[in-house]
């Protein structure tokens, strides 16, 4: 919108904002209807369930950010914060205002820096071919297992913040899918959903209260004891180049 609309960064920040959340919560919606079908729930009581949920968290959320805001408000207005807080989110749409709706120009056309910006969307049209053309011909080297999208969605997010917790991911998702998929298939097909949506509603949950007890939504933060996986100076990731 921001080369249709030139200058008019206000108009573009909130079409980013309204469009960007309520794609994410349709997501989220669809996400937890498919699970709710595949553990047999009624689609009503799914429904209900999620309403439920949406008001109820709405309040919390509100709650919660409202004394995240004044017990860490110069950590959310620093450049780099920390590897708890950070102004990220908000600071990422006053940037987006400026950039596509003030300076979508001088930044995204043709010869400008960032002109493969809008030319990654043809880009993208183009490149699950190859791994279709692989599994069309080879069928036995399983092409058909990498879906480009979701692919280059995380790509996305492994380029900026913290990325420890991806290792958490990616070894909860080779156990459940793939070793009990394999080993045990009717324990999976039995148990494996209600697991993860244990494991989903859980973490909300701990979240929830390792930000008022823990980590200064609060007030006072109670920082964990330093070790190997917890480095004093916050580089979770162990990276070379901030040592």
């Amino acid at each position: 919108p921001g080369l249709v609309h030139p200058d008019a960064t206000v108009a573009n920040m909130y079409f980013v904002l309204y469009g960007d959340n309520t794609i994410f919560q349709a997501q989220l919606l669809l996400r937890d209807l498919k699970i709710a079908q595949y553990v047999k729930l009624p689609p009503r009581a799914a429904f209900t369930a999620q309403i439920l949920g949406t008001l109820l968290g709405a309040v919390l959320n509100y709650i919660m950010m409202n004394s995240i805001v004044d017990n860490q408000r110069e950590i959310l207005l620093s450049v780099q914060g920390t590897n708890i807080w950070s102004g990220q989110q908000p600071q990422m749409y006053n940037s987006q205002a400026i950039a596509w709706g003030g300076l979508s120009q001088e930044l995204f056309s043709t010869g400008q820096r960032y002109q493969w910006v809008p030319w990654a969307y043809v880009i993208g049209l183009f490149v699950p071919v190859p791994f279709w053309v692989i599994h069309r011909y080879w069928p036995k080297l399983r092409a058909d297992y990498l879906y480009t999208p979701i692919i280059a969605y995380i790509i996305g997010y492994l380029s900026n913040g913290i990325t420890s917790s991806y290792l958490s991911y990616f070894a909860v998702a080779f156990l459940s899918q793939w070793w009990l998929r394999t080993r045990y298939p009717r324990w999976f097909a039995k148990n494996n959903y209600i697991v993860g949506a244990a494991l989903d509603g859980g973490t909300q949950v701990m979240v929830f209260i390792l930000s008022f007890a823990v980590q200064g939504a609060g007030g006072t933060s109670h920082p964990f004891p330093t070790w190997w996986g917890a480095e004093k100076g916050g580089n979770y990731d162990h990276c070379l180049m901030l040592n």
